[in-house]
């Protein structure tokens, strides 16, 4: 029996010594029946599974087939190619472990690859059929309940697998819809919240004992929790994985081996908040942080990391080396992280409205103002350009014409207060050309620099967003042939449609 408990080991754990005998089929298809919408993500996430298996089960590229696209046929090839793969291992005395995946379209009646049906008891027979030890299916697509025949089902932390005291030996069938459900995809993610969620479980934050392994179970429990949780506000409603777990004997299905990783980071303790990790090749992650630190298996790369949290969000880099175990800070947002999570600007605003200028010409006055022009962010900046015109009747003494003023400036501007609400103080810079043309239509003209401190005030009105500009500074220009400082004021009300 102890000889036995050695191989059910060498079955179980994805080491060096157990790679030979851990066999995959994944199959990824966008296209579904006639009729159906051409998924997103599917091929993509079907990779992205192929890839976590490579990188952390254990699983040698050699004995993984990859299909992808409307290829019944070439889903079946895959089976029985692998089949004859696991045979051979048996024949050698291995254990053996056949996981198999599938991402698209599917039906009540099977899995669907464009036109062509693979039936779910063809599925099923082929699974029973099969000389492997252990065999978990795991099926992401609509009406993937049909697998495991649960509707309505409700996923909850506590879920388990319990397994007798002998050997483990047959099939877990995964699905991560109940029956009748859709299963959703999520542009934000670049993938089905599903598979996202079982790919972030498997490097890491589904091992809830912290032994360095993620067992099938672990990565259900963490995968369905999440799911739930993440599609619950969706227009479909929450999506619930289901599981029909028949399996006799002791231990686990361990899917990942976090010692694999090429690289490790260690995000902090940080209950209520959550992470987002962009990495290379538009891989992207979004892990829940909780009271205790969590390792997390990565790929080697450059990260761009946000923190999302009740008092704002945050964001960072972190550039992993092979063999790196980094640990990341906690992220504290900034004063533009805080007013761009509570509702303050977009990062690029168009404006226009009106205004009041202060003529710098002796009685010159007040001319009423056009102005428009553009706001974006710059990191917690806001760079602010913009384009203006003013003009007025001017009359001094017994001297009578139009003045007239087309001026461009650009504001630096930073936060101050609020979010939503948002009060923002910089500096501005700008040049101008003034007009006077007299009522027998001779004109003079002039350039003119600008320089002085902007106040803006905004809020939100629907849609838009409106906002009060305050500029106060000095302006220099000649006159009469001498050069010549003047005050230079101006204020407006603009209206600015962020996109």
């Amino acid at each position: 029996m102890k000889h036995r408990a050695l191989l059910l080991a060498a079955l179980l754990a994805p080491t060096a010594a157990a790679a030979a005998g851990r066999f995959a089929v994944v199959a990824g298809t966008n296209e579904g029946a006639s009729g159906r919408p051409r998924l997103w993500f599917a091929e993509k996430d079907a990779e992205r599974f192929h890839r976590a298996l490579h990188e952390l089960g254990g699983f040698d590229e050699e004995r993984v087939v990859a299909v992808r696209g409307p290829r019944a046929g070439a889903f079946r090839d895959a089976l029985a190619v692998t089949e004859a793969k696991v045979a051979a291992a048996r024949a050698r005395g291995e254990k053996a472990l056949l996981v198999v995946y599938f991402s698209g379209h599917a039906g009540t009646t099977g899995l669907e690859f464009g036109a062509e049906r693979v039936p779910w008891d063809e599925l099923r027979q082929a699974m029973a059929r099969s000389s492997a030890d252990a065999r978990v299916v795991i099926v992401d697509a609509c009406e993937a309940g049909a697998l495991t025949q649960v509707k309505g089902a409700t996923a909850s932390a506590a879920v388990d697998f319990p397994l007798p005291d002998s050997e483990v030996e047959g099939t877990a069938y995964i699905a991560s819809t109940a029956l009748g459900e859709a299963a959703q995809e999520s542009a934000r993610l670049g993938g089905s919240f599903f598979t996202h969620h079982l790919d972030v479980a498997m490097r890491g934050a589904g091992d809830a004992d912290d032994d360095g392994q993620v067992t099938l179970a672990e990565a259900f429990r963490y995968t369905a929790a999440r799911t739930v949780s993440a599609t619950a506000a969706t227009a479909q409603g929450p999506q619930h994985p289901t599981y029909d777990f028949r399996m006799s004997g002791r231990g686990e299905v361990v899917l990942a081996d976090l010692r694999r990783a090429e690289a490790h980071v260690r995000l902090p303790a940080d209950p209520g908040s959550l992470y987002v990790l962009h990495g290379p090749r538009q891989w992207i992650a979004e892990v829940q942080a909780g009271p205790a630190p969590l390792r997390l298996a990565m790929p080697a790369g450059r990260f761009e990391v946000e923190r999302r949290s009740r008092d704002g969000r945050a964001r960072g880099e972190l550039t992993l080396a092979r063999g790196e175990d980094a640990t990341l800070p906690l992220l504290q947002p900034t004063r533009y992280e805080l007013a761009r999570s509570k509702g303050g600007p977009l990062p690029t605003e168009a404006f226009a409205g009106l205004g009041l200028h202060v003529v710098s010409l002796p009685s010159g006055g007040i001319a009423p103002a056009v102005r428009a022009g553009l706001r974006r962010e710059a990191g917690p900046a806001g760079l602010v350009l913009t384009l203006e015109y003013a003009g007025k009747e001017v009359r001094e003494r017994e001297l009578r014409y139009t003045w007239s003023r087309v001026g461009a400036e650009t504001a630096l501007v930073l936060p101050i207060a609020g979010a939503r609400r948002l009060l923002e103080g910089g500096v501005f810079a700008g040049y101008g050309w003034s007009t006077q043309t007299l009522r027998d239509r001779r004109s003079f003209s002039a350039g003119d620099l600008t320089g002085g401190f902007a106040l803006r005030a905004s809020l939100p009105i629907g849609r838009l967003r409106a906002s009060v500009d305050l500029s106060g500074g000095v302006r220099t220009f000649e006159l009469d042939g001498a050069r010549t400082v003047r005050p230079a004021l101006s204020s407006s009300l603009v209206v600015l449609y962020g996109f």
